[in-house]
């Protein structure tokens, strides 16, 4: 059975995070408490799966004000820490935005989950920092720039640090493919007002 799109768009940014993180250097590490941590640079996850996102009022093709709200999952085939494999996401931002284009700034948040053999295990903060099992979410300031790629779809990438939780001081990308095919509702009055497809999530440690 042929694959569909969505699915090979999903397969693509998962192919591509990971041969980003492969490239990643990698510098010293440091000891903590017994636990050897990543050297800065270092990417702690590397994690892919699908989000769905609402705006109000709608996307058009003309810039105006626009508050957005999404909801997330994901896998994390590449991990430093066992027990953080996979996590469900959301967030709200806003901005002055288009289908085509625009910035916007807000929030997400991070709800980890995994099924590592070691319970209690060490969560490496961006700046070197230490937490354990409770250790199960992180809070994000991001800023997010949407484009036109010239397969049709638009892609928006979301870069920011992680202030609070889990790998707090870490920074983290996300990119999010809206299908050319869920586009054609940028062209009536009321806009896009929801959409979905892949997403992948880089969090590094500086």
């Amino acid at each position: 059975m042929t694959p569909s799109r969505p699915h090979r768009a999903r397969r693509a940014l998962l192919a591509t995070t990971l041969g980003i993180a492969a490239l990643v250097p990698v510098g010293p590490t440091a000891q903590a408490n017994g636990h050897e941590l990543p050297g800065r640079g270092a990417v702690l996850l590397a994690c892919a799966g699908t989000v769905s996102a609402n705006y109000s009022p709608g996307l058009t093709l003309t810039p105006r004000a626009v508050s957005i709200t999404s909801q997330a999952a994901v896998n994390c085939p590449l991990s430093t820490v066992p027990t953080h494999t996979s996590a469900t996401f959301g967030g709200s931002s806003s901005g002055r935005l288009s289908c085509l284009l625009g910035p916007a700034d807000g929030t997400l948040t991070f709800h980890w989950g995994g099924k590592g053999p070691h319970t209690g295990e060490a969560v490496f903060h961006g700046e070197g920092g230490k937490g354990g099992e409770h250790d199960r979410t992180s809070t994000a300031a991001i800023r997010s720039i949407a484009a036109l790629r010239p397969n049709g779809n638009i892609v928006t990438v979301s870069t920011g640090r992680i202030t609070d939780g889990a790998f707090k001081g870490a920074t983290v990308v996300t990119e999010v493919t809206l299908l050319a095919s869920q586009q054609t509702a940028c062209l009536t009055p009321q806009g896009l007002a929801s959409a979905s497809g892949p997403t992948t999530v880089t969090i590094t440690r500086l």
